[in-house]
């Protein structure tokens, strides 16, 4: 059984349209998402939105985790580029995830996948080997984006930012279950986004839609970039989809309980 995880209903669209033998997959608890099982192939799955924002990733990957018995987990959804030369759309496979301190703009924790894991995979998809860094909100200016690359620390990888990997990596490390964040640039590193977004955000930190259509009024010069990032959000999740698929074919590293080296976290601070 693999489960793949994403905060928006937008970023599993595409991939939820190959689900064969569609059933709802009852989830209890804060933050149950809307999750369903199926096939693709030969391949049993779980599909499951979260909704986004680090607390509603959190307590929904571990109550899809509680519910189903995951054999791996593949967070997967769209993040702002930060390496200057990622393209729009463009496929990152996270090495590393790693954790903005709230407030101290200091990396907190860290997460790193195996070497193994992350080779399987990148000889069945075409993608960049890369860092994500989960931040305290939502990158919409160029400097913003140039600080937390400096943060990523990435070398020779390529960065991108979100705001739930983090999440979904701690829940998959929680009960022991190997792991892959594949993440679609939706916005490069010299793309500002509009100051509404993280205006608009609630407690939980998702954003909330009805808080952007309000906002609209007071900042209608924002529109042009909204409908471009969603058109640019169903290209993405193409390329997701895609790559998805071949993902299921990569075996899961067989290792025995409590020993697999992706739960070995650089900090310990992920656990």
């Amino acid at each position: 059984m693999t489960v793949v995880l994403a905060a928006m209903p937008e970023e599993l669209a595409a991939l939820r349209g190959r689900l064969g033998e569609l059933t709802r997959i009852p989830t209890r608890g804060p933050g149950a998402p809307d999750a369903v099982g199926g096939r693709i192939g030969a391949h049993k799955v779980v599909l499951a939105v979260t909704g986004d924002g680090e607390r509603n990733a959190r307590e929904g990957a571990a109550r899809v985790l509680e519910a189903v018995r995951a054999e791996r987990l593949i967070a997967m959804g769209v993040a702002g580029g930060l390496s200057s030369d990622l393209r729009a759309c463009e496929l990152v496979l996270a090495e590393r995830v790693v954790v903005e301190g709230k407030g101290t703009g200091d990396v907190v924790r860290e997460e790193q996948a195996t070497q193994a894991t992350i080779d399987h995979a990148l000889r069945a998809i075409s993608a960049r080997r890369g860092v994500v860094v989960t931040a305290t909100r939502i990158a919409d200016t160029v400097p913003e984006k140039r600080r937390l690359l400096h943060l990523a620390a990435a070398g020779p990888l390529s960065a991108v930012v979100d705001l739930e990997s983090a999440s979904y990596v701690a829940a998959a490390v929680r009960a022991d279950v190997p792991w892959l964040v594949l993440r679609a640039v939706s916005d490069t590193a010299d793309e500002p986004l509009p100051a509404l977004l993280n205006r608009s955000r609630d407690a939980g930190g998702a954003v909330r839609r009805s808080g952007v259509v309000r906002g609209l009024f007071g900042d209608p010069g924002a529109l042009p970039a909204l409908l471009s990032l969603r058109r640019r959000l169903r290209h993405c999740a193409d390329e997701l989809a895609r790559a998805a698929v071949a993902l299921l074919s990569v075996p899961t590293p067989a290792y025995p309980p409590g020993e697999r080296p992706d739960t070995q976290s650089s900090s310990g601070a992920l656990r």
